[in-house]
């Protein structure tokens, strides 16, 4: 992954996760990251009033993943999506969707040895409508994607997720294949990007757990 801070979308056109280079590897998280995370990782989903408490509680956690791996999280300055997009530009793609994001909350995937292999965005909209067109326009991307440096293959079956699904599977020029999960409820949508398969499923099947969890309120439903 060229970068842990960058939007889901720059990581999708990226030519993969893995690791990242030395001048951009992870370091010491600052105060803000290490507050998001540890919010993140305290937050009951049962509990949630709207959709940014929502996308908070669903948000990647380190318990989601395999053994030995951790989270970075990356929360967005001052919370302004200004110029910080999600979904738009995927497959060349502009998603009204964004325009309707009130929140997300960012967070990479770190394996054992410190690589950037899974990267995850939770996403709060501001209503149902909004985020299953979030998903509507992500599905019709991929499916109108131009070959580019990735072809799509046949895509994973992950069972025990949650709400609105959307499985993709590619492979990159150099032979890398990467898998996005997406799953949704209402106004709340989480998309995982995994360059391990077996650690993606696992981290997806842990945020469908919570977002089935939340009340029907704080998604808009």
């Amino acid at each position: 992954m060229r970068s842990l801070v960058v939007a889901l979308a720059a990581v999708l056109l990226a030519a993969g996760c893995g690791s990242p280079p030395a001048d951009d590897a992870p370091r010491e998280e600052p105060a803000p990251a290490q507050a998001e995370q540890s919010a993140a990782a305290t937050a009951d989903p049962a509990a949630a009033t709207t959709p940014e408490e929502a996308a908070l509680a669903v948000a990647l956690r380190a318990t989601d993943l395999p053994a030995g791996w951790s989270v970075q999280a990356n929360p967005v300055p001052d919370g302004d999506l200004a110029g910080d997009p999600s979904l738009d530009g995927i497959c060349g793609v502009a998603f009204a969707s964004e325009e309707h994001r009130v929140a997300k909350h960012p967070v990479v995937g770190l394996d054992p040895a410190g690589a950037a292999t899974v990267v995850s965005e939770a996403i709060a909209y501001d209503s149902a409508e909004s985020g299953e067109l979030a998903l509507t326009e992500l599905r019709d991307a991929f499916e109108s994607c131009p070959a580019g440096d990735r072809t799509l293959v046949e895509p994973p079956v992950v069972e025990g997720l949650a709400g609105t699904v959307v499985a993709v599977r590619y492979r990159l020029a150099d032979g890398t294949t990467q898998d996005v999960l997406a799953q949704g409820r209402g106004a709340v949508v989480s998309v995982l990007i995994a360059e391990d398969p077996a650690a993606g499923a696992t981290a997806a099947r842990g945020i469908a757990t919570r977002m089935a969890a939340l009340p029907g309120a704080a998604v808009g439903r």
